[in-house]
């Protein structure tokens, strides 16, 4: 004898899956004439809906799947007999599993970050995945993904690099940095931002880029040739004209100084060549020099030629367990 609830599912699925007769469709009808099965018709139906949009999963998901189906259907000694089960197998599977058939939705591959530290006295070069070429000065440290994500193209950086940015119109770049954001198409630009610096500047060389607050607005959009200034105790942003050549010589193994003062100079050196630079007397800070300095030149030979610049004169002493320290005196 066949069990009403194996006719009712019968006469679901059939209906479900357009396979009723016109005999079939008066019984089904009649059938959800009663409350209680037309509302498990209802049940069925939106769960029906649901595979409809269902995709494809995969293998493991499928074997785990029709491994809890199998435990429920024990636990609850479940029987399907005759015509039922090729009727309902479906909707079963569907009550039994619940959300363990998921969509056919293809997970992006995680996004791994990977971070550069560039000790002081050195420098470093990369590539990113995107075409952007990137040189890094000394004490730098640059946190970029394996592969930029889908419309977006950031990486965060504490200290001096100077960017080459591959032109994608529809995917800018950004540069995130403690003090501001630079965003950019295509473009070539030098940004100094290291922590213990009062101020983070941008030099735009050639392109164009849009200067932004850390929360993303945009301050001032900057052309070639000018210079963006940001200190660390105020909101305005300055804006300067200045010679591009002497803000990316570095990249070369240069450092251009215009009128610079001689603690400003020492700050650099620090950093080129790792040493510690003190000064005897606060006064020798002011002086100013202009000229070029060569990375490949030894730094007491540069001192000497800073000696003979100015009244100052120089003492190194060499440490085999740290940094090297120089004292900058006034000659008189």
């Amino acid at each position: 004898m066949t069990d009403h609830n194996d006719v009712l599912w019968e006469k679901i699925a059939g209906k479900l899956h357009g396979e009723l007769t016109a005999e079939e469709e008066l019984e089904f009808n009649d059938l959800i004439a009663n409350p209680s099965c037309k509302h498990e018709f209802e049940k069925a139906q939106k769960i029906n809906d649901q595979l409809k949009k269902t995709g494809q999963i995969t293998p493991h998901q499928k074997a785990k799947s029709w491994s809890n189906i199998e435990k429920s259907i024990k636990s609850n000694k479940l029987l399907w007999v005759g015509t039922a089960l090729k009727y309902a197998a479906i909707i079963v599977i569907a009550f039994m599993a619940g959300n363990l058939i998921q969509p056919n939705i293809q997970k992006e591959p995680e996004i791994r970050f990977s971070e550069i530290k560039v000790p002081f006295g050195q420098m470093s070069q990369l590539t990113l995945s995107d075409g952007t070429k990137i040189w890094l000065n000394s004490g730098t440290t640059l946190r970029y993904p394996d592969r930029f994500a889908e419309g977006d193209r950031s990486v965060s950086i504490v200290g001096e690099a100077y960017f080459k940015v591959a032109k994608m119109p529809d995917k800018p770049f950004v540069v995130n940095t403690s003090q501001m954001k630079v965003q950019v198409m295509g473009t070539s630009f030098n940004l100094s931002a290291y922590q213990e610096d009062n101020s983070t500047t941008v030099t735009l060389v050639e392109g164009k880029v849009a200067v932004q607050s850390i929360d993303g607005k945009t301050i001032s959009n900057l052309a070639p040739g000018q210079m963006a200034i940001k200190t660390r105790d105020s909101n305005v942003l300055q804006i300067k004209q200045v010679k591009t050549a002497f803000y990316s010589a570095w990249t070369e193994g240069k450092i251009f100084f215009d009128d610079e003062k001689l603690d400003q100079i020492a700050v650099k050196l620090e950093r080129w060549f790792n040493v510690e630079i003190s000064f005897a007397d606060e006064k020798l800070k002011s002086h100013r020099f202009t000229g070029t300095i060569l990375k490949n030149k030894p730094v007491d030979q540069i001192m000497q030629v800073l000696e003979l610049l100015a009244p100052i004169h120089f003492k190194h002493q060499v440490n085999a367990n740290g940094k090297d320290k120089i004292t900058i005196y006034g000659r008189s």
